[in-house]
């Protein structure tokens, strides 16, 4: 029995000096373009304890495969113009095959809604156009990041955290702080993604950067930060129910 007790204060010792030396490794926070707080120290050094079993690349994954359970979700990217004010799109996303774009910059709002093969797109006067689409390969669901609303300017619309997740084997992670969010707690990796052609391309030495917030329990994305923040994808009503529907079409009259 004695030795059993010894055992148990042997691995609560370790665990704790784990915890204590991943802490001091562990790079600060990254700015992601949106309120972050700081979460408890017992939170932290759980989460920095946990963060010593993985990598990055396993996290991505784990989140990836993750996604590809989910129902439902949303997921909105708020980009930074110079000079203009911030464009925001919101995707509402109601698998397999379900999706609703809301885009506004300024008082403009713009609408479309992807159903199965039909694209509907709101026009200036409040009607709506229709037109076919590739029946299949568009949906953000599973492990696909979908594609673009029609008006994007830097592929607003698509899910960054899949795109990253396929992109592994080309980027050099780095662990970064455990950070809590308005959508909650979640533990950063930094990507440096190595692009075809490098710096003769103009993509720099160390790749394009970003960050990715994954939360540690259930693995899925919370946010998707492309370098200092100048564009940030956050995600969040994981597997609730979301309404889609097909809008009225207008009938021409003769």
């Amino acid at each position: 029995m004695k030795k059993v007790i010894l055992v148990i204060l042997i691995l609560l010792l370790v665990t704790v000096a784990a915890g204590i030396a991943a802490s001091r490794s562990v790079q600060p926070p990254v700015a992601m373009g949106m309120n972050m707080t700081t979460p408890g120290k017992m939170a932290v050094m759980l989460a920095d304890i946990r963060a010593r079993f993985t990598t990055g690349k396993d996290e991505l994954q784990h989140s990836l495969n993750a996604k590809k359970e989910a129902k439902s979700f949303r997921m909105k990217t708020l980009l930074q113009l110079h000079p203009g004010q911030p464009l925001e799109t919101v995707v509402d996303v109601s698998c397999p095959d379900r999706e609703r774009f809301t885009t506004t910059i300024g008082d403009r709002a713009y609408h479309a809604v992807r159903i199965s093969d039909k694209a509907y797109v709101e026009q200036q006067d409040g009607t709506w156009t229709s037109q076919q689409t590739a029946a299949a390969g568009w949906s953000p669901c599973g492990d696909n990041p979908g594609e673009p609303a029609p008006w994007a300017v830097m592929n607003e619309g698509r899910d960054p955290s899949t795109i990253l997740a396929k992109l592994v084997s080309n980027s050099d992670i780095t662990r970064g702080a455990y950070v809590g969010t308005a959508r909650g707690n979640c533990q950063q990796w930094m990507l440096s993604v190595k692009m075809p052609g490098g710096s003769s391309h103009g993509h720099g030495a160390s790749g394009l950067r970003y960050t990715i917030c994954i939360d540690p329990k259930g693995h899925l994305p919370v946010a998707v930060s492309m370098g200092n923040g100048g564009m940030v994808t956050t995600y969040y009503d994981w597997n609730k129910p979301i309404q889609i529907d097909a809008p009225e079409i207008d009938t021409p009259k003769n």
